[in-house]
């Protein structure tokens, strides 16, 4: 059985949703978005079209299935799977009721997150230069980034309203309709103010409610600012591979590593559970490992032995 044109332009923006917003690993996405696929082919034989057409006891069946002759493992990456994925579709507001309680997801060992440095993440802010609308809009996009540690969808969706330039705070409607205020420097603050000047007649003309726009006046995707980011960082020779949620995590690892308050930082980055938010000081940790390692002048005496 083939999947449904609807189910494929789901499947699709979910694999966004893994690599932008949950910074999966190549393996960890190809994986899940078997068992997503999978799930997928289950409701279309329940003749269910769309995600959004299932209900408690299609999911409960679903786990059921899966619960059974499968090793531990592989029933574990599947409630993974089907968790994230309730999580996606609760944020693009495809689910209406919150079906996590009945995906008790097992708990996994976390990935220490991947961060810039603070040099490579200078060079990202700095590439996009040029005199025009776009590249103003992306390098304000990327300041506040960095500067609030803001999700790719919650920097996608930042209206012109939700901005207080005089109080320097923008309000964030997070996972869940939560919202939370959060800090914007000064950096970000003249780059926002930079772009939306430059900007000001196209403003008036299409009368935009979001505050990162086309060029045609509609909001931009978060695919359209994954590939910026790639293009940006293409072009200030960092080498390794980019994606947008490292900008979130270096936000996190280098306020930790300068000494801020975790409580704070969970506050900023809008987690609920500060389990969430402690991976970074393991981040932190390494980081300094890498340091003591690389500089230490003990480091890099040779060892002699007494004959």
């Amino acid at each position: 059985m083939l999947l449904s044109q609807e189910f494929k332009d789901a499947v699709l923006e979910y694999k966004l949703y893994l690599e932008m917003e949950l910074g999966k690993s190549r393996n960890t996405v190809a994986s899940y978005l078997s068992d997503v696929e999978q799930f997928a082919l289950f409701l279309q034989s329940k003749k269910i079209q769309s995600f959004g057409g299932a209900s408690e006891a299609e999911i409960s069946e679903w786990i059921a299935k899966i619960s059974r002759g499968a090793k531990s493992s592989t029933q574990s990456r599947k409630l993974s799977a089907v968790k994230s994925l309730s999580g996606f579709l609760m944020e693009e507001k495809i689910w209406k009721s919150d079906f996590s309680e009945l995906i008790a997801r097992p708990k996994v060992r976390r990935e220490i997150p991947k961060v810039l440095s603070r040099e490579e993440v200078l060079k990202l802010l700095a590439e996009p230069s040029r005199e025009n609308m776009l590249e103003k809009r992306d390098r304000a996009m990327l300041e506040l980034m960095y500067c609030s540690g803001l999700r790719v969808s919650e920097l996608c969706g930042v209206k012109i309203s939700d901005l207080d330039f005089q109080a320097k705070i923008i309000r964030v409607c997070g996972k869940g309709d939560k919202v939370r205020l959060v800090p914007i420097g000064g950096r970000a603050v003249g780059a926002i103010n930079d772009y939306v000047n430059f900007s000001r007649d196209f403003f008036r003309k299409k009368h935009p409610i979001y505050l990162f726009i086309t060029n045609k006046g509609d909001k931009l995707s978060r695919k359209t600012f994954w590939h910026n980011i790639k293009k940006y960082a293409l072009r200030a020779g960092i080498e390794h591979e980019i994606k947008p949620h490292m900008l979130r995590h270096s936000f996190a690892t280098h306020l930790l590593g300068a000494g801020a308050n975790l409580m704070a930082i969970k506050e900023m980055l809008g987690h609920s559970d500060l389990a969430t938010t402690q991976i970074y000081t393991k981040v932190a940790d390494s980081a300094l490992i890498a340091e003591h390692s690389a500089h230490h002048p003990r480091n890099k005496m040779k060892i002699e032995f007494e004959k």
